[in-house]
């Protein structure tokens, strides 16, 4: 428990190696609790009453809440810098989200953004995590799984309540709003030397440093960020697929509004 703290900074400043490997046994483990978690607080929220679910909902936004501010309480005692205190990330965003959708359920629109932003973007946090520097007890390791677990919770709850139907407006609506969210934060990103969204500087997610190696250096960070979008458009369009055929598996024959 020597390093339970231990940020990241620190880690690299003393050269440090007590980190992990994605897809390791221990990665597995978490990632095969999240989905069992998922599944079945959803079989729980879908049998409740709207009170019930409502008690939910706001729980969750609540304690999401929490945590995020926890974490940056935390960042501010280990002394890192300040500029990693701003919960400028698409899930910072989306954490934000589900306590404000969970005040206002029927806010329009928010549900598309869940389907194709939020939920992409916590399903991506947790399948190639930022945290595989720290050991598995640390408190940021754990932070970064149990926050976009809740996130991803969130929304399988929604959408196994027939609460959001994913549409094909939706896929737009859910590009859209990343689209509006990273471009302020790219320039931020250059400006600051961070690396919000993961469009700044190199990042530690595997994937991302590979993409980031033979882009970067030929095509500079313009190109990288270009290429990004495109991945998530054709993310955002596989899902669309995936959530048509679940409703067709789900309810045949049964059309439902978009939410």
């Amino acid at each position: 428990m020597n390093y339970f703290f231990i940020h990241r900074d620190q880690i690299y400043e003393q050269g440090l190696s007590i980190g992990f490997k994605t897809f390791s046994a221990g990665h597995l483990i978490w990632l095969l609790g999240i989905a069992a978690f998922c599944v079945l607080t959803g079989l729980f929220y879908k049998s409740r009453d709207e009170r019930g679910r409502d008690l939910m909902r706001k729980s969750c936004g609540l304690l999401i809440v929490i945590l995020e501010y926890l974490k940056i309480i935390v960042m501010g005692l280990n002394g890192v810098k300040i500029l990693e205190f701003v919960p400028l990330h698409l899930c910072s965003a989306a954490g934000l989200a589900v306590l404000v959708y969970a005040l206002w359920p029927r806010m329009k629109g928010i549900g598309q953004v869940f389907a194709y932003a939020f939920f992409p973007a916590a399903i991506l946090a947790v399948v190639f995590p930022s945290s595989t520097m720290y050991p598995w007890w640390n408190f940021y390791c754990l932070h970064t799984f149990i926050f976009h677990a809740l996130i991803i919770a969130f929304f399988i709850w929604l959408l196994m309540a027939g609460e959001i139907v994913p549409s094909y407006k939706g896929v737009w609506i859910g590009l859209l709003f990343i689209a509006v969210f990273s471009v302020p934060i790219y320039f931020i990103d250059g400006a600051f030397n961070v690396n919000y969204m993961f469009i700044g500087t190199r990042s530690d997610v595997g994937i991302l440093a590979v993409m980031w190696d033979a882009i970067v250096p030929k095509y500079g960070r313009p190109v990288f960020a270009l290429v990004m979008g495109l991945i998530m458009i054709a993310v955002a369009h596989v899902l669309y697929g995936i959530f048509l055929l679940g409703r067709k598996l789900t309810s045949p024959g049964k059309k439902k509004k978009s939410k």
